[in-house]
């Protein structure tokens, strides 16, 4: 078994349609369109309503807002497209409570294996590429070395063999290695798709910061 390559794409189309384009991607059949994402120059970022798909990314960027009370689903999702110098739009991401097309929808990203594995892919977060700490406000940390992570504001749900079920999924909390998102039920047999949804909720509780990036990794095993 080798390593297998691997690409990560998001449908920047309101069409919940599997990726059937080329083994990196590419465009896929009509009922969808799925782009491949750069993982160097490229970025996922949750922004706020006034953003609009195709906005330069040189002009202005609106970023969540915190609730005065209750939670709230940063409304819209967005690839920061560095070859198109835009916000890509990805209208499927997050449930009925953003701003978008999100719901029961099951093809809004996608990270596709182009061979076998030995273990389970799983999809994480952490402060850094270092894939050491998760003491960011965004995952749970609030800046301290004892994080919860089960407070990140990034939520995720498996769509490989099924869409979540519900328009408003609550999702899981993705947070370091013992808070992470299963993407299959198994390891690979061969080449394979395997689809997800996120969001990210602010609670009023959460501590205002300036942007924090924080780094999505897929953690999986070969022989």
């Amino acid at each position: 078994m080798t390593l297998p390559n691997t690409y990560w794409l998001f449908n920047n189309t309101a069409n919940d349609g599997a990726n059937t384009g080329n083994a990196s991607g590419g465009e896929g059949a009509s009922s969808s369109n799925w782009v491949v994402i750069d993982l160097v120059n490229d970025a996922l970022l949750f922004l706020d309503s006034q953003q609009i798909d195709g906005d330069p990314i040189s002009g202005t960027k609106f970023p969540g807002l915190i609730p005065p009370s209750g939670s709230i689903e940063v409304p819209k999702t967005f690839v920061k497209d560095n070859s198109e110098s835009v916000y890509d739009q990805v209208p499927l991401a997050g449930t009925t409570a953003g701003g978008q097309s999100g719901g029961d929808t099951r093809y809004p990203f996608s990270i596709y294996f182009d061979g076998a594995t030995a273990s389970i892919p799983y999809l994480e977060a952490w402060d850094s590429d270092a894939h050491s700490t998760i003491i960011k406000t965004f995952l749970g940390g609030n800046g301290v070395d004892t994080p919860s992570p089960t407070n990140s504001t990034i939520l995720g749900v498996t769509t490989t063999n099924g869409a979540p079920g519900s328009a408003t999924w609550a999702g899981s909390p993705i947070a370091g290695a013992s808070n992470r998102l299963s993407l299959d039920t198994g390891a690979l047999a061969g080449a394979k798709n395997l689809y997800f949804n996120i969001k990210q909720v602010f609670q009023y509780t959460l501590a205002a910061v300036a942007d924090s990036a924080i780094v999505l990794a897929l953690r999986f095993t070969y022989s």
